[in-house]
């Protein structure tokens, strides 16, 4: 959608550059997405955008690996990237006067598609241990290692952005550039920047480095998103573990649903802060976990939500599902009393304005409303909660937290008796 008072470029090779001026900060924040992920990966390639990802600050025709930091760290440029399912992001936080070096070192970045082949194996090394990392870490790959796998099985999103050991470590340097090459284009770009800057200055930038740029042919994903939900369970054991991570959860409508802020404050009535339901129930009054949550997380036209527990004795695996399931019964039958539901969303609205505080969210805010063609403006976010009645509140319970979900445990290996 048109974000009003944020001004809107496209270049004529299809780069858009969407720019708000914010007061009271000395800094700029500039985010440069690309419309890749792992959604976007063969089976021989995935992990290939994340791997991109961490090559965007090394050498390049340019400048090498060392004066890129230097000249972005010693201009006081705080710098950063990401991957995601769906699109790569990076990101360049700034003082004003020293954007214009944080744009051009962004465009060398992007326009890289030679690797020098030491530098590419000594960052092949970085990920496999990145992924190793990951795999000891049990509350993160319960989730994005074993859950979210599940919950879109048979799909694209069921890729893990980071890709496994076995085939980053296989990867060529000449695979890797020719997938970034592929994709890294100006119509497959975004550019948002939020803060203090001179926007003249900024937007004459952007053109000379990045006009320059030819349009790609870029094959468009498929849209269709399966919502439907079925039981599935999947159980991994693990000799390093000695207690139970589990989530718990469902495939959901995204952004183009009428019930995306319902969504979202259900979740935080189950977990959000102390007074939340999962919280009370679990963590207060049983002591079960040591990690206790639910998300609602938008994912274009699909999303998910689930809730997890982290960290607890597998002798109360049972107790664990009967609470949540007790939990959710309770939001579909009953409406929610006042002071929960008016307090809920007065902390969800006050965790969100430190968000809007920030021009780094802030700027990524505005990537993903042009990324996801998100129908709401992210700054009104206010009059959309406010607008939630209990009745929203128990139908999206009714509708969404159904006997159909999918459950993952990671827990110990069992011993033979």
């Amino acid at each position: 959608m048109e974000l009003k008072g944020i001004k809107r470029v496209e270049l004529d090779n299809g780069l858009v550059l969407l720019l708000e001026k914010t007061p009271n900060t000395k800094k700029a924040a500039l985010l440069a997405g690309v419309r890749v992920g792992s959604v976007d990966e063969t089976n021989r390639l995935n992990g290939g955008s994340h791997f991109n990802e961490h090559m965007l600050f090394k050498s390049n025709k340019y400048r090498n690996a060392k004066a890129i930091a230097e000249d972005l760290e010693y201009s006081g440029t705080v710098i950063n990237a990401y991957t995601t399912w769906k699109y790569t992001a990076f990101t360049a936080k700034s003082p004003s006067e020293h954007l214009s070096t944080a744009v051009e070192v962004i465009y060398q970045a992007a326009t890289n598609y030679s690797y020098k082949e030491e530098e590419f194996a000594t960052e092949r090394q970085v990920i496999l241990t990145e992924i190793e990392n990951f795999i000891n870490s049990p509350e993160r790959y319960s989730l994005t290692g074993l859950f979210i796998p599940r919950l879109f099985e048979g799909t694209p999103l069921e890729k893990k952005i980071e890709g496994t050991a076995q085939i980053m470590g296989a990867v060529g340097r000449e695979e890797l550039e020719g997938f970034k090459e592929k994709y890294y284009a100006p119509n497959n770009m975004v550019i948002a920047a939020v803060g203090k800057y001179d926007e003249r200055e900024l937007i004459s930038g952007v053109k000379d480095l990045f006009g320059s740029l030819e349009k790609k042919k870029i094959a468009p994903r498929d849209s269709a998103a399966d919502l439907r939900n079925k039981n599935r369970k999947a159980a991994e054991e693990r000799k390093d573990i000695s207690q139970v991570y589990l989530c718990l959860g469902y495939k959901v409508p995204g952004y183009d649903s009428k019930d995306t802020y319902a969504l979202e404050m259900l979740s935080s009535l189950l977990s959000e802060g102390l007074s939340s339901r999962l919280y009370q129930e679990l963590r207060d009054k049983r002591g079960i976990g040591y990690g206790v949550g639910s998300f609602y997380y938008p994912l274009d036209t699909e999303g998910m939500f689930l809730t997890h527990v982290e960290g607890f004795d597998p002798k109360r695996l049972d107790e664990t599902q009967e609470t949540i399931l007790g939990i959710f019964e309770d939001l579909k039958k009953n409406l929610v009393p006042d002071r929960e539901f008016t307090g809920t969303k007065t902390l969800m609205l006050s965790k969100y304005d430190d968000s809007l505080e920030k021009i780094t969210d802030r700027a990524a805010m505005i990537l993903e409303t042009e990324m996801y063609g998100i129908p709401y403006d992210f700054r009104e976010k206010e009059k959309y909660i406010n607008g939630i009645t209990k009745e929203d509140i128990r139908e999206a319970a009714q509708t969404y937290l159904t006997d159909e979900y999918t459950l993952t445990l990671l827990e110990p290996e069992k011993r033979a008796i």
